[in-house]
């Protein structure tokens, strides 16, 4: 958003006869948009930036920036316990309290639009990628066992039986 400083002669005049008026001041009143929020701190006009944080049932450092990446997240960096990206109109921070426990999303953003579908979508990813590594894992461990898996179905919910003969 700009703003107009086609006051600013009439206010530098204004000032000069002896008025004490702040620039600031005058153009506080014209800082309304509908959508937006602005924030004028020392001078300075600041869009307000609303955060969110949310539980996840994430736990796999590999397999959430593995989704991120397919997701087309840039400028992911990985710090600790803490993985910060930017995925479409929103800046996502997951950072995990304890190694124990799941991350915590905090996301923050200007409008709020489409971030429910943004996070059902990265959670969405995200348990299939961690299915796909589960289920390599399983049959990984069948083949070093000489288990042969018999049958495999995938039901409507995406869950996978298999069905391994022990003879």
């Amino acid at each position: 958003m700009s703003v107009s400083v086609s006051a600013v002669p009439f206010l530098l005049i204004a000032e000069a006869i002896g008025g004490l008026i702040n620039i600031s001041d005058a153009i506080k009143d014209g800082l309304s948009d509908k959508n937006k929020t602005y924030h004028l701190d020392n001078d300075k006009i600041e869009e307000v930036v609303n955060n969110k944080t949310f539980p996840t049932r994430i736990v796999d450092e590999a397999t959430l920036i593995k989704t991120l990446k397919e997701h087309g997240a840039t400028q992911i960096y990985h710090t600790g316990n803490i993985i910060s990206c930017n995925c479409e109109a929103f800046h996502f921070k997951f950072q995990k309290p304890d190694n124990e426990k799941p991350y915590e999303l905090t996301i923050s953003f200007k409008e709020e639009s489409g971030l429910n579908e943004c996070i059902e979508n990265i959670s969405s990813e995200y348990e299939s990628n961690a299915q796909e590594i589960s289920y390599n894992k399983i049959v990984e461990r069948l083949e070093e066992q000489n288990l042969s898996i018999e049958n495999e179905e995938i039901y409507d919910d995406n869950t996978i039986v298999l069905t391994v003969n022990l003879e």
